[in-house]
C-alpha cells in the first residue's frame, strides 16, 4: 500500500468512528422508511452485508462506489410481494463511460388501495397511498484500488391527498486491500434534510455502514456488515455467504441480527434469516430471495439482471 493510499483509508477510518460516535447522539425516530427495503434479492438473501461486495447495478442502493467496477452496461429489475400486500419494486440501469460509471434508479411501494373512515369510525370511501424515490448515480475508480461513489435522490410520499418532497444523498467508497480478494466497503445513506408532511417534520433514515467482502478462489463469498441507524439509535450486523458450485449456479445464506434487544432486526429482514439462489446465463442473471417474518408472513424477492 502506497503512503497516499493510507493516508486515505486513515482519514476515512477517522471519519467514520467519529461518525459513530455522533450517532450515539441522535434519539429521533425517522420516517420515509420504505428507503430501508433492502432493493437486491442477492444482497438480501446474504443478510444484506452487501457494503463491501456490491459489484452490480443493485449498489446504487447499497455502496455506489461498487459500480464503478461494472464494465458493461446493466439494467436490472426486482419485484417483492412484502407483508400485508404490498409491492415494491426496483428498476436501474447503469453505464460506464470514459469518466465513470452513471446510474439511474427507481424505488416504488404501494400500498394499495386503503379503506378510510372518520373520526366516528364511518366509512369515507378508499383513498391510495404509495412512496417513490428517483435516484441518479455517479462512481469512479481512483488510483490505489479505491473507488468512489454517489447518489443524489428526490424521494416522494403521498397519501390521498397529502403528499411529501424531500431530497437526500448518498456517499460510498470501496477499497481493495493488500489482502489478495478483500474489498472493504463505506457507506453514508440518506443525508439530507427533514421530510414535512401535514406540517409535521421527520428525519430520513439515515445510515452508516462499514463492511468486508471476501472471495475464495472465485467459488465463495463471505461479507460482513455493520449498520448504524442514525436517529433510531440502533446498530446491526449481518453475516452473508455466497458458493458458486458451478458457473451458473449460485446458493446464499445470511444472517441480520440488531445488537438492541429490545428493537426487531430490520425492517428489510424482521428474523434474521435470509436465504436464496442465483442462476447466471450468459447475460441474464435472475435472483430469488426468501425472508420469514414470522407471524407476519414470508416474503419473496424475484430480481433479473441483463448485461448489454
Amino acid at each position: 500500500m502506497t503512503y497516499k493510499a493510507r493516508e486515505f483509508m486513515n482519514k476515512i477510518l477517522i471519519c467514520v468512528i467519529s461518525f459513530f460516535n455522533l450517532c450515539n447522539l441522535c434519539f429521533c425516530n425517522t420516517g420515509a422508511s420504505f428507503l430501508s427495503i433492502g432493493t437486491s434479492a442477492r444482497a438480501i438473501s446474504m443478510g444484506s452485508a452487501y457494503v463491501g461486495v456490491a459489484n452490480d447495478v443493485s449498489a446504487i442502493n447499497y455502496n455506489p462506489a461498487g459500480l464503478a467496477q461494472i464494465k458493461e452496461s446493466q439494467i436490472m429489475g426486482q419485484h417483492t410481494e412484502w407483508i400485508s400486500d404490498i409491492k415494491h419494486d426496483f428498476l436501474a440501469f447503469t453505464r460506464p463511460t470514459l469518466n465513470g460509471t452513471m446510474g439511474l434508479s427507481v424505488v416504488y411501494l404501494s400500498q394499495g388501495s386503503i379503506e378510510g373512515r372518520d373520526e366516528n369510525r364511518q366509512r369515507t370511501g378508499s383513498f391510495n397511498a404509495y412512496d417513490v424515490a428517483t435516484t441518479v448515480s455517479y462512481s469512479r475508480s481512483m488510483n490505489n484500488g479505491v473507488s468512489l461513489g454517489t447518489n443524489v435522490k428526490i424521494i416522494q410520499q403521498k397519501i390521498d391527498t397529502e403528499s411529501a418532497t424531500g431530497v437526500a444523498i448518498d456517499i460510498g467508497t470501496q477499497y481493495d486491500t493488500t489482502i489478495k480478494n478483500l474489498k472493504l466497503g463505506l457507506s453514508f445513506q440518506n443525508i439530507g434534510p427533514k421530510m414535512t408532511f401535514i406540517e409535521e417534520g421527520y428525519n430520513l433514515p439515515m445510515t452508516a455502514t462499514i463492511g468486508l467482502g471476501y472471495t475464495l478462489k472465485r467459488a465463495i463469498t463471505f461479507a460482513f456488515d455493520v449498520k448504524r441507524r442514525v436517529y433510531d439509535n440502533k446498530t446491526e450486523i449481518s453475516f452473508g455467504t455466497e458458493i458458486t458450485p458451478i458457473s451458473i449456479l449460485a446458493l446464499r445464506v445470511g444472517y441480520l441480527k440488531s445488537v438492541n434487544p429490545e428493537t426487531i432486526a430490520s425492517i428489510s429482514n424482521f428474523k434474521g434469516i435470509g436465504g436464496g439462489l442465483g442462476l447466471n446465463i450468459k447475460r441474464f442473471s435472475t435472483d430469488y430471495a426468501f425472508v420469514p417474518y414470522g407471524d407476519l408472513g414470508n416474503t419473496h424477492r424475484i430480481s433479473l439482471l441483463i448485461k448489454f
